[in-house]
């Protein structure tokens, strides 16, 4: 064979893997999505209907759903404070890993993201009995303060990333114009890592919006996100509302999958802060 049909075959290997891969990655979002257009008798089928006529008595029934709504508000709630909080608490203490140097500074560093390696399983009782103390059991604060506790570390660690990729000359040139240490944060430092700052918030605001745990475990009737709301009302204990557990599922992610695409330049300019010098 000679180097170039080698070549060529080589290259179309290459792609036929790429698209398998992306077809097995895939998979699953394909089959929530044809699950969420069949009837029930369709989504039980055995052997799974290929063909079928859809139809959209599922995101009828889940919309009209009482507490689906509702829950929808509690998930945004809970995510948007959360991300609030974290890039408050953590973007300062992420500036400071970056630019100060004293002893301890690394082990502060590694602590906060031991907090991020930490499953919340190992936590959630310590938490649960200290919300209870408090109050905050089945709260919006408390679900909030939770989830700060867990995005605290990501926030640090990818602030301290974005602050290092800052020329020091910029901060230098700021101060000897007369602004402070605090000024120079504000003004120099913070608008330059803008981008950074987005897509920090982006996975802050995702992680909140799908998690489950916490959630399950902090709340009850009076605050319910989405993933709580689905398990308990489309996954009974005889069987599973397939249609329409796939269909609430769709009405979740769309208007995620539609705020990541619309800030996308954000996100990846955020992303390869640093990568081109």
């Amino acid at each position: 064979m000679d180097p170039h049909t080698r070549q060529k075959l080589v290259e179309v290997l290459k792609h036929g893997a790429m698209i398998l891969i992306c077809v097995i990655a895939l998979s699953p979002i394909l089959w929530i999505g044809t699950q969420a257009f069949k009837s029930y008798f369709d989504t039980i089928a055995v052997p799974p209907k290929i063909f079928f006529t859809p139809v959209l008595d599922n995101f009828r029934k889940v919309l009209v759903k009482p507490g689906f709504l509702t829950s929808i508000r509690d998930s945004f709630i809970m995510a948007a404070g959360s991300s609030i909080l974290g890039l408050l608490l953590g973007t300062p203490c992420g500036y400071a890993l970056a630019r100060l140097r004293y002893r301890g500074s690394e082990a502060v560093g590694f602590f906060l993201l031991i907090t991020r390696m930490v499953s919340p399983i190992v936590i959630i009782i310590p938490l649960n009995r200290a919300f209870q103390f408090f109050g905050l059991i089945d709260t919006h604060a408390g679900l909030i303060l939770a989830h700060t506790f867990i995005n605290i570390g990501l926030v640090v660690w990818m602030m301290r990333g974005f602050f290092q990729d800052i020329p020091d000359s910029l901060e230098e040139a700021a101060r000897l114009d007369g602004c402070s240490n605090i000024q120079a944060f504000y003004k120099i430092a913070l608008p330059t890592t803008a981008p950074g700052l987005a897509a920090t918030t982006i996975f802050c605001f995702l992680f909140s919006w799908n998690e489950l745990m916490m959630a399950l475990t902090l709340t009850s009737l009076q605050v319910r996100t989405t993933p709580v709301f689905i398990i308990s009302e489309f996954v009974g204990y005889l069987a599973v509302e397939w249609g329409l557990l796939s269909a609430a599922g769709i009405l979740i992610v769309l208007p995620m999958l539609i705020f990541v695409v619309a800030i996308q330049k954000n996100l990846v300019r955020g992303l390869t802060m640093g990568a081109v010098k």
